[in-house]
């Protein structure tokens, strides 16, 4: 990896782990601090926990226990002063967050930090290739995790059958908007897309573009299992060590087989970033 790379991209989260360290019991929100490390709310999660080894949530807890150890050994402050200048809404949920805390073990950290290992494979195997616009039908699933999707993309499939559109199909996309890491299930969004050729579908189907331009590109063989990973891989892992900027789009899927037909060890997923021109990066 480049370092030089790397350090812009620690010095810009050493920017947004300012903003939150400052507040830690009114916690900035992800636009916040996404503006403040300069990247897209798309991929400010992913970047942060593959450059800091955890989630924003566990970051903020991490911070509020260290604040209240410093706080109970320095200032002598009682268990219910500490619980509510560090954040937490009573002193029974802090009691437990700490007990937690203070009670991991050696190898228990051991195993969090190495867990970001998991797709070193797809290295070298990230290409930057230029695509064009792309006109989808999507519909989006909400509160769920990004598993057992087939009801979501039947759902767009028997709409194109009916409107006699399935016959222009050009490529099924899946996007997942959110980090699963960082954001709880009840919040998750995810689109299922076809490429039809349609300007126009009706409710609660939308269209909009998969936008022109450079794209970063790693190819994921197997089982859908492992497409999060390579997801994580491609914006936490290579993108910082690039040099290039993402575009303000998320990281999506092609799905280039029907896994209905389909051995899960002969599937085959695109996994695309959209990435700005070069002549635009600062």
């Amino acid at each position: 990896m480049n370092e030089e790379n790397l350090s812009r991209w620690r010095s810009r989260l050493e920017r947004a782990a300012a903003l939150l360290a400052g507040r830690l019991d009114n916690p900035p929100s992800l636009e916040e601090l996404a503006k403040a490390a300069a990247v897209s709310p798309f991929h400010f999660h992913r970047i942060w926990r593959a450059l800091t080894g955890e989630t924003v949530r566990q970051t903020l807890l991490r911070l509020r226990l260290e604040v209240s150890r410093e706080l109970l050994q320095s200032k002598d402050a009682n268990v219910t002063e500490t619980a509510l200048a560090v954040g937490f809404g009573t002193p029974q949920s802090f009691a437990r967050a700490f007990r937690r805390h203070t009670g991991m073990t050696p190898s228990e950290q051991r195993a969090r930090a190495t867990s970001t290992d998991k797709v070193s494979n797809h290295d070298m195997k990230v290409k930057i290739e230029q695509r064009g616009e792309i006109l989808v039908v999507a519909l989006r699933r909400e509160g769920r995790a990004y598993t057992d999707l087939n009801a979501t993309f039947g759902t767009v499939w028997s709409w194109a059958e009916a409107t006699n559109t399935l016959q222009d199909l050009v490529g099924i996309f899946g996007i997942p908007l959110d980090d699963p890491e960082s954001v709880a299930e009840a919040e998750l969004r995810y689109d299922a897309c076809l490429a039809l050729g349609v300007a126009i579908a009706p409710a609660p189907f939308r269209v909009f573009s998969l936008p022109a331009g450079d794209y970063a590109h790693l190819r994921h063989a197997g089982s859908y299992d492992g497409l999060e990973p390579a997801t994580q891989y491609l914006v936490g892992e290579w993108l910082p060590a690039s040099g290039r900027e993402p575009a303000d789009f998320p990281a999506f899927h092609q799905f280039l087989n029907d896994p209905d037909h389909t051995p899960v060890n002969k599937l085959l997923t695109d996994v695309y970033l959209a990435l700005r021109s070069e002549a635009g990066a600062s």
